[in-house]
């Protein structure tokens, strides 16, 4: 009776462990259907843009296809994936996510945590900086990456302007009138 109450007990935990785990697992993959709708969201957006696409498409036509472009990192994927063409960032870094992210759900910021691309934030520091320096200064920023290319959608950079000075290590209120 001894050896059967313990088979028992073993089958019940190894039956409980096996829900738990695949429960887990369920959650798991909907946060990740989750997280690639809503990042896929942002390329549908541009996509739903015609100037947007209309702009990737002339990029890929009129630059060398191994040029790098500079552009702040939210079109950067697009950039990548449309123009065919390398970036300097295509990807938000943890700081940023963590300033700027941090208007997202729980849920969002969990589904971040787990499953997004970083980007360096050393890299979008400089992007920033070229955004905010004179042409001399940019430029050199542009020689360290390599990059021939500048790419900026107006209204959407003045929008960002106050992050990107800060980003960049300004006082945005200097710069905003």
């Amino acid at each position: 009776m001894d050896l059967r109450f313990w088979r028992k007990k073993w089958l019940l935990t190894a039956v409980i462990v096996t829900v738990v785990l695949v429960a887990f697992a369920l959650f798991l993959t909907t946060l990740k259907f989750d997280y690639d709708r809503e990042n896929d969201a942002v390329i549908q957006y541009f996509s739903s843009q015609p100037a947007m696409s209309n702009a990737f498409a002339e990029l890929e036509s009129l630059t060398p296809s191994d040029a790098v472009v500079l552009c702040w990192w939210d079109y950067g994927r697009a950039v990548r994936e449309w123009s065919h063409r390398k970036v300097i960032e295509a990807y938000p870094s943890r700081e940023i996510a963590q300033s700027v992210g941090s208007t997202r759900s729980f849920w969002g910021n969990l589904e971040a945590q787990l499953f997004a691309k970083w980007g360096s934030h050393e890299r979008i520091q400089d992007i920033a900086r070229a955004f905010m320096l004179n042409e001399e200064q940019s430029l050199s920023i542009l020689k360290k990456y390599n990059a021939s290319y500048v790419l900026v959608f107006v209204p959407d950079e003045l929008e960002k302007f106050y992050w990107i000075a800060q980003i960049a290590g300004y006082n945005s209120t200097d710069y905003l009138t």
